[in-house]
């Protein structure tokens, strides 16, 4: 089973500026190395990865049913410490002192439940260029991206790579790096 790692040994970086002009803090670990967590238990897509505004994007949003692991490790423990402790170093990375209860009303999860009801659990991921998702089939070779996400379940391994930053909003900047993939096998809905 995957725990998801222990949050006593992660550190916020400091503020970065993208290419595009958004602010980012970086988290690590201690030792500088990316934050990455695989799940313990494949994952179902919610709906087909897209961008909002750009059918023939690279950089798509994808979105898992959330397991109660991910509830659990990624609510519970992950969103919570970066309240915490972006709440103590807030003089540093957002330029003025700040409480938690401040922090928190400006938090993003990256678990969302809409209008009706539907709970998803949002990430990024690259289908082209140098960073594109790798996938691997269950004998863990690689293969190509499916066809339809919503007919697999993926086992994916996430980057948990920065805090963004804007106005009025914060929250999680989470990349899928690899994907094992598992084929559905379809259900006839006649008897």
């Amino acid at each position: 089973m995957s725990t998801f790692p222990n949050i006593s040994k992660l550190t916020l970086g400091p503020i970065l500026t993208t290419t595009k002009g958004s602010k980012q803090i970086a988290i690590s670990k201690d030792d500088g190395s990316p934050l990455i967590w695989t799940p313990s238990e494949y994952l179902e897509v919610a709906f087909e990865p897209s961008s909002f505004s750009d059918p023939q994007a690279s950089r798509v949003s994808i979105c898992f049913n959330p397991t109660e692991e991910i509830t659990n490790s990624f609510l519970g423990i992950f969103e919570s410490w970066s309240v915490k402790t972006l709440a103590k170093k807030s003089k540093e990375l957002l330029g003025s002192e700040q409480t938690e209860a401040q922090i928190k009303e400006k938090f993003q999860s990256c678990v969302k439940t809409s209008e009706k009801g539907w709970t998803s659990f949002r990430c990024k991921m690259n289908i082209a260029g140098k960073n594109a998702v790798q996938c691997w089939t269950p004998e863990k070779v690689k293969c190509s991206l499916p066809s339809c996400w919503r007919d697999c379940k993926v086992l994916p391994q996430f980057h948990i790579k920065s805090l963004y930053l804007m106005n009025k909003e914060i929250g999680t900047v989470i990349e899928v790096k690899h994907c094992l993939l598992e084929e559905i096998e379809p259900e006839c809905p006649f008897e």
